[in-house]
């Protein structure tokens, strides 16, 4: 992709010509100078600018409405300031207009080509949000957000009272639930709805690359670490961060992350500067934090930092009466999609959807349709493009279990742990997920049940 750079080297520094004079040489870049600030606005207009690259104190300009101009006409632009001399204080004001980053002259060439590069990545991870958001206007609209239950809009109305407000929020419910639209629902109706939406999975990274993905690098911080890298935070700045799988994180994680919330600030690993953000978090999470806490995995101080405002987001279970409407709206989205010219779905086959238990709710749920739609071979689902799964119920599923009255509070759940190995086979993973509850908190309460036994 050809780079368009706007310079203004407006102010008197000697150091404008050998900057104007590197860029120019460097492939991939256009470059457009222009030495009266009344003229950037018209260029943000003619050319498709990607950084602008100003003096930071313009004569005869405030700067900081320079800058809130700029972004106001096209949001997608960052800007670099460069300057002889840069006081701290205005230049904290000038990063909360809008600005990039500060540098002082003389600006080592390399360096600055590594600037443009950072800004570019967090550029392109904006206008990647606006493509989507474009494809998929109004998706996250309260309209588009499916479900007429009291369970989901009573979720709804939580969502639209938090959105406007600056609040951390946690997202709770099972797998597949939506916690990430809903995440993105807040995010998309929020005064930061023009900033970065940056999504981090706890749970698919070691300590040591999620640290990294989240705070950045400095380059040298350890083996394989050849430059610096900009940190999801950084990324989102101004916007919002979610972090799904928040209970997977370490204890040492959970303290830098208790630092963020705290003071608003981070240092990359390997590094010592410190660097602010103003990113709202919205966390996360499957399993019972309150149960961590008594096990000592999880902080307390860190749960009621994100805890401000609680989202509990049902299982589909427990609103089978939005299955019909959630049909049809997947119907709906893989027709535009595919074009599968599917106009509806048979009553016996309805019916099947509405018997199942859906463990692993809207997303399985959504999987069912695609799967039926790409099988289908008439304008309507029929009960035999359905997956084989609907189609059994499995005998355990009609028995009726005795247990005694007797028996203690751990030998009931015990009970109920062995029952429901039974009914998967022994796989701890889908048991797990029917009984509604964590695999780590599975294996550590099934140590003899490995095989299944006769049940009582």
């Amino acid at each position: 992709m050809s780079l368009n750079i706007l310079v203004v080297p407006v102010g008197n520094s000697d150091h404008w010509p050998e900057v104007i004079k590197y860029l120019g040489r460097e492939n991939g870049m256009e470059l457009h100078v222009i030495y009266k600030v009344s003229e950037v606005y018209n260029a943000l207009d003619e050319h498709s600018i990607n950084i602008v690259i100003a003096e930071y104190s313009i004569p005869r300009i405030n700067t900081n409405q320079f800058i809130k101009r700029v972004k106001k006409q096209r949001p997608s632009v960052e800007i670099i300031l460069l300057s002889d001399t840069v006081q701290l204080s205005k230049a904290i004001e000038a990063m909360k207009a809008g600005a990039y980053d500060i540098y002082e002259f003389p600006v080592d060439m390399k360096l600055l080509l590594t600037i443009i590069g950072k800004a570019v990545e967090k550029q392109s991870l904006y206008l990647d949000r606006e493509k989507l958001k474009e494809k998929v206007e109004g998706q996250f609209d309260l309209n588009n957000i499916v479900g007429r239950s009291k369970s989901i809009q009573h979720v709804i109305n939580i969502a639209r009272t938090v959105a406007k407000k600056n609040a951390s929020v946690l997202i709770t419910g099972e797998t597949g639930t939506g916690k990430e639209m809903i995440a993105e629902f807040i995010h998309n109706n929020s005064f930061r709805s023009g900033k970065p939406f940056v999504a981090v999975n706890c749970g698919a990274f070691n300590e040591g690359v999620l640290e990294s993905e989240l705070f950045g690098h400095e380059k040298g911080a350890f083996t394989g670490a050849i430059a610096s890298r900009v940190g999801r935070f950084e990324l989102a700045n101004g916007g919002t961060i979610f972090l799904d799988e928040i209970g997977d994180l370490t204890h040492s994680t959970q303290i830098r992350l208790l630092r963020v919330l705290q003071e608003r600030r981070f240092e990359r690993v390997g590094g010592n500067n410190n660097i602010v953000t103003d990113a709202r978090i919205i966390a996360a999470t499957n399993r019972d934090l309150r149960l961590l806490i008594e096990e000592g995995k999880f902080r307390e101080d860190l749960y009621y930092r994100l805890n401000v405002v609680h989202i509990s987001v049902p299982p589909l279970r427990g609103r089978k009466e939005d299955i019909p409407l959630l049909v049809s709206h997947f119907i709906n989205k893989f027709n535009e999609r595919e074009e599968y010219g599917i106009e509806g779905i048979a009553s016996g086959a309805m019916q099947l959807l509405m018997d199942y238990s859906w463990p692993g709710n809207v997303r399985e749920l959504e999987n069912t349709i695609e799967s039926a739609m790409a099988m289908s071979q008439s304008e309507v689902i029929e009960e035999k493009y359905l997956p084989s799964f609907l189609h059994i119920t499995p005998p355990e599923e009609k028995k009726f279990y005795r247990i005694s009255s007797s028996l203690t509070m751990k030998q009931v759940e015990d009970e109920i742990i062995r029952l429901t190995l039974e009914k998967t086979s022994g796989n701890k993973t889908k048991a797990a997920r029917l009984l509604g509850i964590g695999l780590r908190t599975m294996q550590r309460k099934t140590g003899g049940y490995n095989k299944p036994k006769d049940s009582i």
